[in-house]
Order: structure tokens, then sequence, then C-alpha cells
């Protein structure tokens, strides 16, 4: 008898959404146990943060991979196809091993009522250990402490930053927020911190101290600066104790994702020092020019010839730095805002900081079901209520279709910019309808 097709055990692992997002790690070291521990098999870099951590990921296997080490890369949420969650040596998984994986394990995952995440996470270190990985990126999914992926005993550990999000599972105020993302600290392993607010650091180096993690602040120990924002990205320069990048350039924009990028490096120089290797220069250099990481100020062309800036921010936060770019990059001018988000967003932030850039918004209804976090699309006719009532000299239109959305963005934008923003979903949105490849 025929077994699933790729498209039947993706509907599967979705449905496992039924049974919520559910913090522990009892059900996960059971699934992992039940096929053989496969994080065992791989060193890792585990990461954790409010924003960033998909980028300093991203880094890190980019440089593992240019210095030929066997590395796999594990983000969520994805654009386009859940199989972007899951990369090793620079591919994504194979439909074949998603769909007999979720054939063989359906049965056991579903009678003992296993998450979605707790399922795509141990689909991703078995395929590791089947593609003979030996060093992978593992980003977080929510928080840290009680993470799905906080099974694994990494090598090194990293806090990109620290805002609030998801209060409603980690806590309302930064210093509870931090102290569960610190959670994924371990004793003896370094934890490398990019944050900077006194109250998320003094959490966090509670938990290192209880857990005999030595913590590193990137602000004391690396030298991070960036020299220069144009239209091909920024030019940076790193300097560690071993390791230092002049003038280097990355195809991301930002301070925000200079620090990012240091803190990739950092880890990476950490995890090659395992392996009695180190960073090269010309070859650090060159994979850092040609890293791509999709959905992050990525800049494409419209089907009526327009450009678009597509951003995943999807909080307050990467929304001020955000706008902060924006202007770099496009001083002086405004944008025809296309935006989506979930309805367990900080909507009312999020739009305050837009309506600086934006000459208009349009609001479409995106298709939120398959979120991680169950919240689907908050309704276009609430964000442009709030709009008229907070912003009242910003065109809004709301629409029904993204399609639509970008029609009249690209129209209204008379040859400037189009952002879209909002959320993963937003982007991935917009990626499958001009038939980008994430």
């Amino acid at each position: 008898m025929p077994g699933l097709s790729y498209a039947e055990a993706v509907e599967r692992i979705y449905g496992l959404q039924r049974f919520g997002v559910k913090l522990g790690l009892e059900k996960i070291s059971s699934l992992l146990a039940e096929i053989g521990d496969p994080q065992d098999s791989f060193t890792s870099c585990h990461l954790a943060g409010t924003n960033g951590k998909g980028t300093t990921a991203a880094v890190v296997d980019t440089l593992l991979r240019a210095h030929r080490v066997s590395c796999g890369l594990y983000t969520s949420p994805h654009l386009v196809d859940l199989r972007e969650r899951i990369v090793a040596g620079g591919r994504k998984v194979p439909e074949s091993f998603v769909a007999g994986w979720v054939d063989r394990r359906y049965a056991w995952i579903e009678q003992r009522k296993v998450t979605f995440f707790e399922a795509v996470t141990a689909l991703a270190f078995d395929w590791f250990r089947r593609a003979g990985v030996r060093a992978a990126s593992i980003e977080v999914g929510l928080g840290g402490r009680f993470d799905a992926t906080n099974v694994i005993v990494p090598a090194v550990t990293v806090i990109t930053s620290i805002d609030l999000e998801h209060t409603q599972h980690l806590g309302r105020t930064l210093t509870l927020i931090a102290g569960e993302k610190a959670g994924i600290a371990k004793p003896g392993v370094p934890l490398l911190c990019g944050e900077r607010k006194k109250r998320a650091v003094a959490a966090i180096a509670a938990v290192c101290r209880e857990k005999g993690a030595p913590l590193l602040l990137l602000d004391d120990e690396i030298s991070c600066r960036g020299l220069k924002i144009d239209g091909r990205g920024t030019v940076f320069s790193y300097r560690s104790g071993r390791f230092s990048l002049s003038r280097a350039r990355v195809p991301l924009y930002g301070l925000h994702a200079v620090r990012n990028v240091c803190l990739g490096l950092w880890a990476a120089e950490i995890l090659l020092a395992g392996f009695g290797a180190g960073l090269d220069p010309e070859t650090t250099a060159g994979a850092l020019e040609n890293l791509r990481w999709p959905g992050r100020f990525q800049r494409v062309r419209l089907a009526g010839g327009g450009e678009a800036v597509l951003d995943a921010a999807h909080n307050p936060a990467a929304a001020s730095r955000l706008v902060q770019v924006f202007r770099r990059v496009f001083p002086g001018r405004k944008a025809a805002v296309v935006l989506a988000i979930a309805g367990d967003k900080d909507y009312r932030r999020f739009l305050r900081h837009l309506s600086g850039i934006a000459g208009e918004f349009i609001f479409p209804r995106v298709d939120f079901g398959r979120a991680d976090s169950q919240a689907g699309c908050r309704a276009p006719e609430a964000l442009a209520a709030y709009l008229g009532d907070h912003c009242p000299r910003v065109p809004v239109q709301t629409v029904a279709e993204i399609s639509r959305a970008l029609e009249i963005a690209e129209k209204t934008a008379r040859g400037g910019p189009v952002l879209v923003t909002g959320s993963f979903h937003t982007v991935g949105a917009v990626l499958k309808e001009l038939q980008i490849e994430p």
C-alpha cells in the first residue's frame, strides 16, 4: 500500500495544531527517545531572543558551510513551505523524508497529543542525523526554558534581544521574559548576549549564575561597528580576541542587523574552535556578502516593475527598527504599506511606528490559519478603524486579497517603494503571489 504524499504529510503535521501550544519538555523528550535521541548526534548553537535570532542562526549556518563543516539550520516560522525550517548543507529537507517520517510516526504522535512544533522539531533533529550534520544552528520557537528545542546540549548559546512578546506564555515584564529566554543556558556553556537593557541583562545574568553558564556580553567582548548603509546592504567591522574583519559587507540593513551578524560570527568562531579550526578572513567575507535571508528587508520587483520591500517585522520593536532602516535607504520618501498582522500582536504600537513612513496603508485579508501561534489575521477593518481614530491623515484601504493589495499599492506608490510587513505569513503570501522561491 503506497505511503503518504508530501502534501498529505504536511496536512497531518498541521493538524497537530489542534493540540495548541504547550510549553514543556516531557513530550518532546519521549518522542526523541522513541526515535533514538537524534539530537545527541551533533553539536549545536542554540539561539533565543525576541528579534534577530533567525538572522544570527543563518549567519552561523552560512559560515560553517563556507568552512566545509556539515551543518544544519532549524528556524521558524517558514514563509512558503514547511521544509524551509529544516535545512542541511544549504538544502531543504527532502519531501520524501518528510512524507515517510510522518507516515511512520503519526499514530504514535497523535495518540500522545504531541504538538505541531514538537513534531517538527523531532523531524528536524532526525533529518540532521540522517544527513550527517556535525553542527546545527537551532532557533528557539517560543521563549527558551520550556521550548521543545531545549533538549539539546549545545556548544554555545545566544540571546539576541529582549522585548515584550508572547506575554501570555512568558510573562508581562522584560525581567520575566528575559528569565524565560535565558532558560537555554547550560552549565559550562558560554551564553553570548546582544541585549543591552539593564533589567533584561540582570535577569539573564541571574539565570546564568544559577546554572553555572559563563555570560559574555557583546558590547564587552566584541568590537562591531556599522560603517555604511547603501542600496546593497551594510558595511561593518568586527573584532574579537582571535579574528577581525575591517570592511565586510552583508546584504542586510541597519545597526541591529550588524549586531546580529556579529553574534553569528562570534558563535561560529566558538563552534569552529571545537573542530580545531578558525574563521578564514577571505572565506568569511565572501560568505557574508553572499548571505541570503529572505523576508528581512528583502527588495523585489513587482509585476508592474515597481519595487517592493518585504520585511517580516511582527512586533513593535521590529517595526521601530524597520522604520529607521527605511528612512536610511529611502530618505525623504513614503511607502505604500501593505500590512496584515496576527491577532495576538500589539497592532496599535506597530501601526503608530509605521505611520511615520506610510503614504497609504492597504490592509488585505491573509490566511493565518497555519500560524504556529494559532492566532488568525486581525481583521483589516479593525486596523483601518484604529488608524481612522489615531492617524486620520494617512489614507487607508481594506481589500479581500493580497494580489489586489499589491496592485493598488504599486499604483499608489507612483514609482516609490511598496512596503510589505506585519508577519511572516504576509511576506510569504506575497512571495507566493510573485512566484519567488524563498
